[in-house]
């Protein structure tokens, strides 16, 4: 069952930046989705916003994939849906590689920024729109998620070529 663990962790992104071998069982639990187990380690005392060396949280691995009732709990345990990994991904970006709606609707109601920029500048929506995911880029436009400039800036220089050729 370590084996299993650490093997996960590893594939998650690296070392943890806390020691305890319980915060390692919570990254898998929450990768996993045993959401039972997540609870057991959370009422133990468990830091909900700790962190593995590369910045991901246990709300982040439970984004990405899918874990709706995992989510829930972590969010009901306090944990910051905002937090941002080394290179600037938030749960929410997460869990658009999933592309579960629930999901996504479930962080942006718990107050996920759907204007936050990865460390390359890429906003939230431009991701979603990379996804394909067309039902969750209009969920985050209607709670007010923006294009980058970048994007912005070549949707505007398209829309200006197409008008020139009528």
């Amino acid at each position: 069952m370590r084996v299993k663990i650490f093997v996960m962790l590893c594939l998650l992104g690296g070392a943890l930046t806390v020691d305890a071998e319980d915060s390692k069982a919570l990254f898998a639990a929450a990768a996993q989705g045993r959401t039972e187990r997540v609870a057991a380690l959370l009422a133990e005392g468990l830091e909900v916003n700790a962190a593995m060396a590369n910045g991901r949280t246990a709300l982040m691995v439970a984004a990405y994939n899918g874990n709706l009732r995992t989510l829930q709990l972590l969010l009901a345990y306090g944990a910051d849906v905002n937090l941002a990994d080394k290179q600037g991904n938030t749960a929410l970006m997460e869990a658009l590689v999933f592309g579960d709606p629930e999901v996504v609707q479930l962080l942006i109601t718990a107050g996920a920024d759907v204007n936050a920029a990865d460390g390359k500048g890429v906003k939230v929506l431009s991701k979603a729109r990379k996804t394909g995911h067309e039902a969750i880029v209009e969920m985050l436009k209607k709670a007010g998620a923006v294009a980058s400039e970048a994007e912005t800036g070549a949707a505007d220089q398209a829309e200006e070529k197409e008008e020139s050729k009528q």
